[in-house]
């Protein structure tokens, strides 16, 4: 393939890859959890991923085998970088606030006992 054309697409793929990042990212690790990280981590995580992952689709578009040192380098990175936005998610899943709208004094539960069932008064004459 022409160099500048590969460059190109590779541009490309790495815009299309940051937007994908970004909802995968949301929907698997959880909107609540994106929202307590600071904007700089997912930035470097997101940003990261996506030019590790663009650099090994380039590794592999070169012409010969697609398994070279290059590219499995490229592919430890990606997969390095998955496990590290997994940690930092956990991290921030375990850490989370609590919620304020538990109240801990108040009882899950009360026990309401029920009325005796009232007699009418004609029932009391005949008996």
């Amino acid at each position: 393939m022409v160099p500048h054309v590969l460059r190109l697409i590779l541009a490309v793929e790495f815009l299309l890859a940051l937007v994908a990042t970004t909802v995968v990212w949301e929907e698997v690790g959880g909107q609540g959890h994106l929202d307590l990280m600071p904007w700089y981590t997912k930035l470097g995580l997101i940003g990261g991923f996506c030019w590790t992952f663009v650099g090994f689709s380039g590794a592999i578009a070169r012409p010969g085998k697609w398994r070279t040192r290059r590219s499995l380098m490229w592919l430890g990175a990606v997969i390095a970088l998955l496990v590290a936005m997994g940690s930092v998610t956990y991290y921030y899943h375990l850490h989370e606030p609590a919620d304020d709208d538990d109240d801990e004094d108040a009882p899950a539960a009360a026990y309401v006992r029920p009325a005796r069932p009232q007699t009418s008064p004609t029932a009391t004459l005949y008996e």
